[in-house]
């Protein structure tokens, strides 16, 4: 009898260890599935989206006043501006090198940030205000310290869809 016992326990043991792995491995593949749905409609959504920055000046010698223009080369829109990036990398008068990530401010572009002005998307016959394909957007930045005149200075625009581009500034 204490050998159909003990039997019976090892078998039952075998059983329930399978199920927990079964129902583990299980649930490990329906997250991966689930996982690879979402990366399908990410990459579905950067296939089609690009951007291209056609100019990027810095508006006076040894000035804190950037005009850059993109082009929204690809085929999704953004409605939201103020979920862009704007990173500005340059020299200032004191020789020191700046990184700074300038935020967006909807109304005028005040220090250390970047804003749309009234005809910054062009030409804007599509959605009003809204930066769709083939449309060029221009974008204000004033920065400080200034930016020493001659100097490297590069910008990095990202759109929230996750795509960048970036451009060595005009720096008279």
């Amino acid at each position: 009898m204490g050998i159909l016992v003990a039997g019976l326990l090892v078998i039952t043991t075998f059983l329930v260890a399978s199920s927990l792995m079964f129902i583990s491995l299980l649930s490990g593949s329906v997250q991966q599935t689930q996982a690879l749905k979402e990366l399908a409609v990410i990459n579905k959504q950067l296939a089609n989206s690009a951007l291209n920055i056609t100019s990027a000046v810095v508006d006076a010698p040894g000035g804190g006043d950037v005009t850059v223009v993109v082009a929204n080369t690809g085929s999704e829109s953004v409605f939201r501006f103020n979920d862009m990036d704007v990173i500005l990398q340059y020299t200032d008068v004191s020789d020191v090198k700046i990184l700074s990530y300038l935020t967006f401010n909807p109304i005028a572009a005040g220090v250390n940030e970047w804003t749309v002005p009234t005809t910054g998307v062009q030409p804007d016959s599509f959605n009003p205000k809204v930066w769709d394909s083939d449309e060029s957007l221009t974008i204000d930045i004033q920065v400080s310290p200034l930016i020493k005149s001659g100097t490297f200075a590069n910008v990095v625009i990202g759109t929230p869809q996750g795509v960048a581009d970036q451009s060595d500034l005009t720096n008279p």
